[in-house]
């Protein structure tokens, strides 16, 4: 869920200064002339998925919004033959700087596995003979 806060044409002077409380977050703004102003809180799923792919191309993502659905906190598993060759904390910086627009409004992320796809199948393929 995105919030949004719009304030209308002319409903403000252009002295004032006014806030707004959205989801336990406050924003102040001063006006001096404005048509419009929109404050966005949080992020979607959808635009997190959206930023990874395009900036990563997994073979495997999955994406949970773990903040009750404001936007704020999210869990990741990504696989991405990018990954190849690098480090966990080269895995992670990627996969962060791949958000970088995003996280303006992400209060926690949780990387849960960043792999490449030679792990993710070797993984796979451990949890199979387990469960057998």
């Amino acid at each position: 869920m995105v919030a949004i806060g719009r304030v209308p044409a002319g409903s403000l002077n252009s002295q004032s200064s006014r806030s707004v409380v959205i989801r336990h977050q406050i924003v102040v703004w001063r006006l001096e002339s404005v048509e419009s102003l929109e404050v966005k809180m949080g992020v979607t799923k959808e635009e997190v998925q959206a930023s990874l792919t395009s900036k990563l191309n997994p073979s495997h993502l999955e994406v949970t919004d773990t903040s009750g659905g404001c936007g704020a906190s999210f869990e990741i598993e990504i696989v991405s033959e990018q990954f190849e060759g690098k480090r966990l904390l080269e895995r992670h910086r990627m996969v962060n700087t791949a958000l970088t627009e995003e996280m303006k409004h992400i209060h926690a992320l949780s990387i849960k596995k960043a792999l490449t796809s030679a792990q993710w199948k070797q993984q796979q393929e451990s949890n199979n003979t387990k469960s057998a």
